[in-house]
């Protein structure tokens, strides 16, 4: 069974990946690229079984163009400053990003959800233009972010909430205010030409357990809201 996911949901999904093999039988083979990325890949082949992008955006994205077939929320994330380790440069607020000289890294607003992400929560402050002028790095995936903060390429980015968690103490995360930063809901979907709907079906139901919402908030992420399954994630 071929799952499309998200390269920065990618800790939890290798585990509940191993974890469902021992259990069904089902080996799970990831194709793990940025979440815009993975949507032209399934435009282009039309194959695959299911779809974890990073953002509901691409799953309606998808939805449009007749690819899904049914859908639930799994998890969720929030976007996050992070730092180098012990946080040098004294960065406390977006507004820090605006300093001159500052190195700044976002993800790749067309090809990476935290990108998008990054860009509305720049706006919700009131920032965007004046932290534009020190983006240094603009990446197509989460990971390539963390790894430039933690050796010291970048001062600076903005990374989901789980993405902190995976660096530990090799990054500072810095906390954006509620009103500021960008949630967003993790869907999976099963595709409708999956050759192993069945399959497929299984694999979400397994991630929306209990058993797998709990790998996601081991790995950083928040659990899903009540209700949110139904009124984010449900099918249409």
């Amino acid at each position: 069974m071929t799952v499309h996911a998200g390269a920065g949901i990618r800790p939890p999904l290798d585990e509940l990946g191993e974890i469902f093999q021992r259990q069904t039988g089902v080996r799970v083979d990831y194709n793990y690229k940025g979440s815009g990325c993975l949507l032209a890949d399934i435009c282009f082949s039309r194959a695959g079984d299911v779809y974890i992008p990073g953002e509901l955006f691409y799953i309606q994205q998808a939805r449009d163009r007749g690819f899904i077939r049914d859908q639930r929320v799994v998890a969720q994330m929030s976007t996050v400053i992070i730092a180098q380790r012990g946080n040098p440069r004294n960065i406390r607020s977006l507004r820090d990003l605006t300093r001159s000289g500052l190195r700044v890294g976002l993800g790749d607003p067309e090809a990476v959800a935290a990108g998008r992400a990054a860009i509305e929560t720049l706006d919700n402050a009131g920032v965007r233009e004046a932290v534009q002028r020190n983006v240094v790095m603009t990446a197509l995936n989460v990971i390539e972010l963390g790894n430039a903060i933690k050796l010291r390429h970048l001062d600076a980015a903005i990374v989901w909430d789980a993405t902190a968690a995976l660096f530990g103490d090799q990054v500072a995360a810095v906390s954006i205010p509620a009103a500021q930063r960008v949630t967003c809901p993790i869907a999976v979907a099963t595709l409708t030409f999956s050759e192993h709907p069945r399959e497929a079906a299984q694999f979400m139901a397994f991630l929306a357990s209990e058993e797998g919402v709990r790998v996601f908030v081991r790995h950083g992420y928040g659990a899903p809201t009540n209700g949110q399954e139904q009124q984010e994630g449900g099918s249409s």
